[in-house]
C-alpha cells in the first residue's frame, strides 16, 4: 500500500546473446555449407559414382546447414529488431515514470503546504495518501501512515465515528461536515471541522474519500471572547437606560429574553433568534437622548412628549449602527414599529415585508409592557395579555407571532423567572 505512482515494467529479455550466438554461428554455419560444395564439386569423376550414404552425407553437409544460416539469420534479425523496439518502449517508459514522478513530487508540494489536513481513504478505510499537516497531526511520519487502518492512530472511537462517515459519504455520493471536539497528546482541546467527499476512481484507487481536517480552536475561542464582551457591552447600555428610566426598569431585560424565547419558539436560525434578543434589550437605548423630566414624569405625557419616547427606538438604531453585530439588529430596531397591516412607521413595510425579529421584538415589548405593573393599572396577567394582544393580531401584530407566545406562555414546562413571578402574583 503506498501512494507512490509507479508503472508496471515492461517484460525484460535479453536478446543480446542470441544476436551473438547467431553472429558467431552463422559464419560457421555458411563455411560448413560452402565446404560441402566444395567437396561436391572436387571429386574426380571417377569417384562421382557414391553410394547412397556417401550422397545423403554430401548433401546434408550443404543444405543442413545453410537452412541453419539461413534460420539463424532469420531469428537474429527479430531478435535485434525486437530489442530495439523494446529499447525504445523502456525509454518511454522510463520518460512517463519519470513524468508521473514530478507529478507526485508536485502534488506533495503543494498539499504539504496546505494549511488544512488532507487525508485520503481507500476502499478498505485504510490510508492512501495524507499531507504533511495530517502526518503532523498524527504524531507520525507520512511513510508511517499510509496503509495503515485508522483505529491503529486515532483511537477506538474516533475511529468508529470516522468509519461510519466514510461509509454514509460512500452511500449518499454526497460531501458531508461534522465539527469534532479532539483533545491532542498535550490534553488540550481542539475544535476541529471535517469535510468529507468522494472522489473519483484513480489507478486501482476505488471507493476513495478525501477528508479536509480545519482547526477552528482559534476562531470559535475569538467568536466567545467576541460574544462575551457584547453581551457585557449590552448590559452595560441596559443599564445605562435603566438609571435614564428607573420607572421601565428591568423592562429591556425581559423584552429581550422573551424575543428570544419566542423566536426559539418559532425555530428560526441562530442569526434571527440573536437579533431578536439583542435588538429587544436594546430597543430603548434611544430613551437617553430623551430629557429625564419626560421619563420621569408622573402626569400623562403630552403627545409631543409621547412622540418623543416613540421615536427614540429609532434614535437607538441610529447610534447602535456603530456596532459590529453579527446578526440584522440595527435593521431589526429600524423596523420595530412597523405595523403588520402596513400603517406602522417609518416607511409603512406590510407583511413579510417587516424582519420576523422586528414583528417578535414588537410583539414582546407589548407583552412585557402589559403584564408589568403600572402607576395606573395593575398586571393584566399571562393569559389576560395574550388574549388583547390577539385582538390586535394581523393588524398591528403577526399572528404567527402571537400564537408562538400563547404557546410558550401556555406550554413551556420552564419560563422565564419573571413571568413565573407574574403568574403567581
Amino acid at each position: 500500500m503506498t501512494s507512490t505512482f509507479v508503472l508496471p515494467p515492461p517484460v525484460r529479455e535479453r536478446p543480446k546473446a542470441a544476436i551473438a550466438m547467431a553472429f558467431v554461428l552463422c559464419p560457421l554455419l555458411l563455411l560448413m555449407s560452402c565446404y560441402g560444395f566444395w567437396q561436391w564439386f572436387t571429386l574426380p569423376p571417377e569417384a562421382r559414382d557414391l553410394g547412397r550414404w556417401e550422397i545423403f552425407y554430401l548433401i546434408s553437409l550443404v543444405v543442413i546447414p545453410l537452412a541453419l544460416f539461413v534460420f539463424m539469420s532469420v531469428v537474429a534479425a527479430q531478435r535485434l529488431e525486437h530489442a530495439q523496439l523494446s529499447s525504445s518502449y523502456q525509454a518511454r517508459i522510463d520518460q512517463l515514470q519519470k513524468r508521473l514522478n514530478h507529478q507526485e513530487d508536485l502534488l506533495h508540494l503543494v498539499t504539504d503546504y496546505h494549511p488544512s489536513a488532507l487525508t485520503i481513504f481507500d476502499q478498505d478505510g485504510r490510508y492512501w495518501f495524507v499531507n504533511r499537516r495530517a502526518a503532523r497531526d498524527l504524531g507520525l511520519e507520512v511513510k508511517d501512515v499510509i496503509g495503515k487502518v485508522p483505529v491503529k492512530l486515532i483511537g477506538h472511537d474516533r475511529a468508529r465515528r470516522l468509519e461510519a462517515r466514510l461509509a454514509e459519504v460512500r452511500m449518499s455520493g454526497r460531501p458531508i461536515e461534522a465539527m469534532d471536539r479532539v483533545i491532542d497528546k498535550h490534553q488540550q482541546v481542539h475544535f476541529v471541522q471535517m469535510r468529507y467527499e468522494t472522489i473519483e476512481p484513480f489507478g486501482e484507487l476505488r471507493g476513495g474519500v478525501v477528508m479536509r481536517e480545519e482547526d477552528l480552536t482559534n476562531l470559535i475561542v475569538e467568536r466567545e471572547r467576541r460574544e462575551t464582551m457584547l453581551q457585557q457591552v449590552i448590559q452595560t447600555l441596559v443599564a445605562v437606560v435603566d438609571r435614564r428610566d428607573p420607572y421601565a426598569s428591568g423592562h429591556s431585560v425581559r423584552v429581550g429574553q422573551l424575543a428570544r424565547a419566542i423566536a426559539e419558539e418559532m425555530v428560526l436560525d441562530e442569526k434571527q433568534i440573536d437579533a431578536a434578543g439583542i435588538a429587544g434589550s436594546l430597543m430603548n437605548f434611544g430613551k437617553v437622548l430623551v430629557p429625564r423630566e419626560i421619563l420621569t414624569k408622573t402626569t400623562p405625557l403630552t403627545p409631543d412628549e409621547l412622540q418623543r419616547v416613540r421615536d427614540s427606538i429609532l434614535t437607538s438604531a441610529d447610534i447602535l449602527s456603530i456596532i459590529d453585530f453579527t446578526a440584522p439588529v440595527v435593521s431589526t430596531l429600524r423596523q420595530v414599529l412597523e405595523r403588520y397591516d402596513g400603517t406602522g412607521v417609518p416607511n409603512g413595510l406590510k407583511g413579510d415585508a417587516i424582519f420576523m425579529a422586528a414583528r417578535i421584538v414588537a410583539v414582546a415589548n407589548a407583552y412585557v409592557a402589559l403584564v408589568s405593573p403600572r402607576a395606573h393599572r395593575p398586571s393584566l396577567g399571562l393569559k389576560p395579555a395574550v388574549d388583547t394582544m390577539m385582538q390586535d393580531a394581523d393588524k398591528i401584530y403577526d399572528r404567527r407571532v402571537v400564537t408562538a407566545l400563547a404557546n410558550y406562555i401556555e406550554n413551556s414546562p420552564v419560563k422565564l423567572d419573571w413571568l413565573t413571578a407574574v403568574k403567581s402574583a
